[in-house]
């Protein structure tokens, strides 16, 4: 992609030209766009701002994209928000023409959405701090109830003093944790792979267990935190709008309390800010 300046990529992913794509938006507002309403572009182009395409409220960002086939094709939406809450709803209080967008969630003052998932309540969730902590936890009705769009959500994850949370992801039923592994990146090009049996079910609400070994001096902040398998390959985006592909198979793999191997080479001035995966199908 050509960026302009300031400007980085932090959302890659495949969809059908028939499937919704949902904008989750740092406010808690959700917008949709079918994918063939998106402008067609080379790979080089710059793209279209997405103010042009949905009715965003001022100070906006998206915080999250998710890709569906249909409303049907999975029961909830779960949200999580930087200060460790999460709500799940049923996603098809989602479907809605309306073009200013439904509230997904009412947020508490200085909060802000980081990530959502489409799951099914036999899912499990996988929460990670940007100091290196995380909380695995079952998504179903028991410990994490449905809400309507507009509640507030619960306690997903406490977190130390100056942590807040990264990002969310979840683990889909009848996962094979010896064989699955959460990848985790720091924006200084440091990463490594540790199996998902590593991180233990706990119930909702705790601090949780190490993910990483933080040296913010030596190899940089907590970036992106993905659940791959050896046949995956990573996309680490870097701040210059560059892609670098890299197969999980070749990343180090090693417990949870470490701070892994250098991932990607990166010039001087230039950063991670995100990672993606590329499954093989």
């Amino acid at each position: 992609a050509s960026l302009k300046q300031d400007d980085i990529v932090e959302h890659f992913f495949t969809a059908s030209t028939h499937d919704w794509l949902l904008f989750l938006t740092n406010q808690g507002r959700v917008y949709r766009a079918k994918v063939h309403e998106l402008p067609d572009a080379g790979r080089d182009a710059r793209g279209q701002h997405v103010a042009n395409l949905l009715a965003f409220k001022p100070d906006e960002t998206i915080a999250s994209v998710i890709g569906i086939r249909d409303y049907q094709s999975l029961p909830h939406l779960v949200i999580a928000t930087r200060s460790g809450v999460v709500k799940k709803s049923p996603l098809v209080e989602y479907d809605s023409n309306r073009t200013g967008g439904l509230i997904a969630i009412s947020l508490r003052d200085g909060d802000e959405v980081v990530s959502a998932s489409a799951i099914t309540s036999s899912d499990e969730i996988l929460l990670i701090s940007r100091k290196g902590m995380s909380l695995r936890f079952t998504a179903d009705d028991e410990s994490l109830r449905p809400m309507g769009r507009s509640a507030t959500g619960v306690i997903g994850m406490k977190f130390r003093k100056d942590d807040e949370l990264l990002t969310m992801v979840s683990i889909p039923k009848n996962s094979d944790d010896v064989k699955q592994y959460v990848l985790t990146a720091t924006d200084g090009g440091f990463g490594k792979r540790t199996p998902l049996a590593e991180y233990r079910s706990q119930g909702r609400g705790g601090i949780g267990v190490k993910a990483a070994k933080i040296d913010e001096g030596s190899r940089g902040i907590l970036v992106g935190a993905l659940i791959v398998n050896d046949s995956d390959e990573i996309l680490a985006i870097t701040s210059s709008g560059s892609v670098m592909r890299t197969e999980v198979s070749q990343v180090r793999e090693t417990g949870r309390d470490t701070m892994g191997v250098r991932l990607v080479n990166l010039n001087d001035g230039i950063t991670v800010v995100s990672l993606t995966k590329v499954s093989e199908e």
